[in-house]
């Protein structure tokens, strides 16, 4: 996503940009899983650059996960419930779900942040920190959006906005590295980047 079509679906609800999205890429190739709950590869198109998302996080998280899954209705694994996206396009997928929660979400359940915090950005700091993935898939994904720094920057601004009214946020928590965990770069790496994000809390 570059920021010119950033800046056209900026607005949009999260069921708006879903509906967008299966519109730009078209539905699920397959569904998620197949009956038995397990990944079904047919669904993935990683080779072009994409993931694939759960239409129906807004309502429950980590429905890729087997256990997940298995509470939830089979329908949500379902192809027309499937949004396929880039990693921009994923972050500002969980940002909209935490602007636009579900009603029917489960009330235990903070749907939207964690995807943000936890995994994808700080997949993207890395990469817009220098790391190179040895992933022939992950590279395929980052590679789509290696020179579109300026749309995560103006997409966590976003974020931003919608948590400084949150008491349990904290621009830290947009400050992690992913691979640190497993030796293979780390915050340190990191810092002028960091930087950056700590300036679109002010």
């Amino acid at each position: 996503m570059n920021m010119s079509e950033y800046q056209n679906v900026k607005g949009f609800t999260y069921l708006e940009y879903c509906d967008y999205l299966q519109e730009k890429y078209g539905i699920g190739l397959a569904d998620y899983m197949t009956k038995s709950y397990n990944p079904n590869p047919k669904c993935k198109r990683t080779k072009e650059g994409l993931i694939a998302h759960h239409k129906k996080e807004d309502t429950m998280i980590m429905l890729s996960t087997k256990e997940i899954a298995q509470m939830c209705p089979f329908e949500w694994q379902l192809k027309k419930n499937i949004v396929y996206c880039d990693y921009l396009e994923h972050l500002l997928l969980h940002i909209l779900i935490c602007k636009y929660p579900s009603e029917n979400k489960v009330d235990f359940v903070s749907t939207g942040i964690g995807g943000v915090v936890n995994f994808i950005t700080p997949e993207l700091n890395d990469l817009y920190s220098g790391w190179n993935t040895n992933q022939v898939w992950r590279k395929n994904c980052h590679d789509r959006v290696s020179a579109d720094k300026d749309v995560y920057l103006a997409i966590l601004k976003q974020f931003v906005d919608i948590e400084k009214d949150n008491p349990a946020f904290e621009i830290d928590m947009l400050c992690h590295s992913l691979n640190q965990q497993y030796g293979l770069w780390d915050d340190a790496c990191n810092k002028k980047l960091y930087a950056e994000i700590k300036l679109l809390s002010e």
